[in-house]
């Protein structure tokens, strides 16, 4: 069964009650690293938290609950329980080739990721969270962990008790946060409901440009060579083959930046001390240092 993205903007419900769950033991920590074409985090982690909020209907059930509190806690542990401690591996990426294969000798299994940039993971297959999301974002995760915390729910079960409307909220440390709201479906006789969470990634053409220091180690080097050429004596421009919004394409040209920067204080801090036969400039001053 799916579900339309549209449905995620849309309630016909006017809403009195609701309740809201996050607690200190929901949580997991786990390693990620996000990926999109032309561009690849390093492999780092984070302390996530989730909470959960269930909106009902204007009059709550005959036992005085819009849902025990029980029943959501019990669920949210399990699901934080599977990602506590693991490599978040998202199985529908378009630039991570992930494959199974059996590790020598042991007969245990372990995941290999090759990435866009030639970069090659090699982890166990125990230690991995098999996620079917596009990439390791604190919003893909939002949106997985809420089909997840449904099923455990039971959303006819939700239905009857007239919550329509789910809140996920997904953080990956203090103030960085992502919130998933979406309409709770109406199911059949157990029928199992799966988000299909690139059904809510924007599929278009989109211009992504490389970020500024973009050329970590790890990444291609065909991102990171800048071409230097000549523009007069004592002086070099750097052209770099990726270059951002802001003019940096990678570390090394934040560097360069910031050296030119330092000349030219250094050039304006001579200059200010006395008469000079001829002003200093940073261009002066870089020939020097090159002559050395």
């Amino acid at each position: 069964m799916s579900l339309s993205t549209a449905t995620a903007h849309s309630s016909l419900y006017a809403t009195n009650f609701e309740v809201y769950v996050n607690k200190a033991d929901f949580k997991f920590n786990a390693a990620h690293f996000v990926a999109f074409q032309g561009f690849r985090e390093r492999l780092h982690g984070h302390n996530y938290t989730v909470g959960v909020r269930l909106l009902g209907s204007r009059k709550i059930c005959h036992d005085g609950y819009v849902l025990d509190f029980g029943d959501v806690k019990k669920v949210v542990k399990a699901v934080c329980k599977k990602l506590n401690e693991r490599f978040l591996c998202p199985t529908k990426s378009d630039v991570i080739d992930t494959q199974i294969v059996d590790t020598e000798n042991d007969g245990r299994k372990s995941v290999v990721l090759t990435c866009e940039d030639g970069s090659r993971f090699v982890i166990p297959l125990d230690d991995c969270a098999m996620i079917p999301i596009v990439h390791a974002t604190v919003e893909e995760l939002a949106i997985y962990t809420w089909g997840e915390i449904l099923d455990g729910l039971d959303p006819e079960l939700l239905r009857r008790r007239g919550i329509h409307t789910m809140e996920v909220v997904m953080a990956e440390a203090p103030g960085q946060e992502a919130v998933f709201r979406l309409e709770i479906p109406e199911t059949k006789n157990g029928e199992k409901f799966r988000l299909d969470v690139p059904s809510f990634i924007n599929s278009g053409e989109i211009e992504l440009k490389p970020k500024p220091c973009f050329g970590q180690e790890g990444i291609s080097e065909t991102r990171n060579k800048a071409k230097l050429s000549d523009t007069g004596p004592g002086s070099r421009s750097v052209t770099p083959k990726n270059t951002a919004a802001d003019g940096h394409a990678n570390c090394e040209d934040c560097g360069l930046a910031s050296f030119s920067k330092q000349l030219e204080a250094l050039a304006s801090a001579l200059n200010n001390r006395g008469p000079l036969d001829d002003e200093l400039t940073a261009d002066d001053l870089r020939s020097l240092l090159e002559k050395e």
